[in-house]
């Protein structure tokens, strides 16, 4: 087999060392920072992505917040949408909202003892040599590997040529103390949306999205911010009010216009491969998968193998980058009449239309063969 280095430690570049070990690679993980930490809050995972954690050694029984459904709710204060995941768990797996921290322990815990972690390791520079090697620098290093696999994020150090995106939208994110039960809300407000994610131990993953212009000034205070997004009824509005003090993340979001895989033996995946916007709750799922394949890819050698990833994985991943394109766009709508609209055609469709289409997602990830039969049109239980 051979050496790979994987360029950052976040929940991609950690499932990738797992999935490549676990084929008998040579691994090392070069991290930037000093300590091995998280960034970012709170998760939504999928059934997609939990099959691949599974496969990988990371068990998520007991594990966040098993979730029973994921609701959409309206500016009028009615249910425009709802994905019933506690159905779709009896064939695919459950969905879990999870602290992004607890997922990072996990995984680290996970690696084995073959797996070369170096902290404090900012590759400088990747150049891919004569003899089929690609030589990293880092302070005082230099080294050669027969593959290198880049998961450092939407603004890759090697990254391609792809154009970033703004979304026209700003967020702040953060974990709150809140009684939600099993239900994951978000609500389509006036140029805003609230969503409230339970993570288990009476905590919630909450993020918070507005319209805003590149570069507009944010709001200085937690009263400012609670004005911005006034007007919310349930567990959205009861979030909003319960909030004390500024969130602790806020950053505008960005995408890359389409996917970039990588170039020879420099292999991209996650952020920096495909950064999306975050209207699916499918980024981390989508590193997670693509951790996945990409060892696929490699089994029958260095060679060709930037092909086959890039076969098994843009298909799917441009899919669900333009759908949460375009769930965005939607979301961004403004205006009492246009919101009135929107919201009237999401009633309309069938009460099973969102179950099914996340049952399409979940069955057309890596792990087909564990996938459930299409769901019928009928049958399905109550959604509220």
């Amino acid at each position: 087999m051979s050496t790979v280095a994987v360029i950052g430690a976040g929940i991609g570049g950690l499932s990738a060392a797992l999935a490549l070990a676990a084929d008998g690679h040579q691994v090392t993980v070069l991290e930037r920072t000093k300590q091995l930490e998280a960034l970012g809050v709170g998760l939504l995972l999928t059934p997609n992505a939990v099959q691949v954690l599974d496969r990988l050694g990371v068990d998520l029984s007991g594990e966040g917040q098993t979730l029973s459904r994921l609701e959409v709710w309206g500016r009028s204060g009615r249910l425009i949408s709802t994905i019933n995941l506690a159905y779709l768990a009896q064939a695919n797996g459950p969905s879990y909202g999870i602290a992004r921290p607890r997922l990072h322990a996990l995984l680290s815990a996970a690696l084995p003892p073959s797996v070369e972690l170096v902290l404090g390791a900012p590759v400088a520079s990747a150049q891919q040599s004569s003899d089929q090697t690609v030589t990293l620098t880092w302070p005082g290093v230099d080294r050669a590997f027969d593959t290198v696999v880049v998961a450092d994020g939407l603004r890759s150090l090697l990254g391609g040529p792809g154009q970033l995106r703004y979304s026209g939208n700003t967020c702040w994110r953060g974990i709150v103390p809140l009684n939600v039960g099993s239900v994951a809300v978000e609500s389509w407000g006036e140029g805003n949306r609230v969503g409230v994610v339970p993570i288990g131990g009476g905590q919630v993953y909450y993020y918070l999205v507005r319209v805003s212009p590149a570069g507009a000034e944010p709001p200085s205070s937690i009263a400012q911010l609670r004005a911005l997004f006034a007007g919310h009824g349930g567990t959205a509005g009861r979030l909003v009010d319960s909030l004390e003090e500024m969130p602790p993340v806020h950053s505008n979001l960005f995408e890359l216009e389409r996917p970039f895989w990588g170039q020879a033996r420099i292999l991209l995946l996650g952020d920096a491969a495909h950064a999306m916007t975050p209207n699916q709750g499918q980024g981390a799922a989508m590193a997670i998968e693509d951790a996945f394949s990409l060892a696929a890819a490699l089994r029958p050698g260095v060679d060709g193998a930037l092909e086959r990833y890039r076969a098994n994985r843009h298909r799917r991943v441009r899919r669900v980058q333009l759908t949460s394109r375009r769930i965005g766009m939607v979301a961004n709508l403004r205006g009492p009449g246009v919101a009135w609209a929107r919201e009237t055609v999401m009633r309309l469709a069938p009460s099973t239309a969102a179950t099914m289409a996340m049952q399409r997602l979940i069955q057309s990830g890596p792990l087909t063969a564990l996938a459930a039969p299409p769901l019928p049109s009928t049958r399905l239980p109550p959604t509220h």
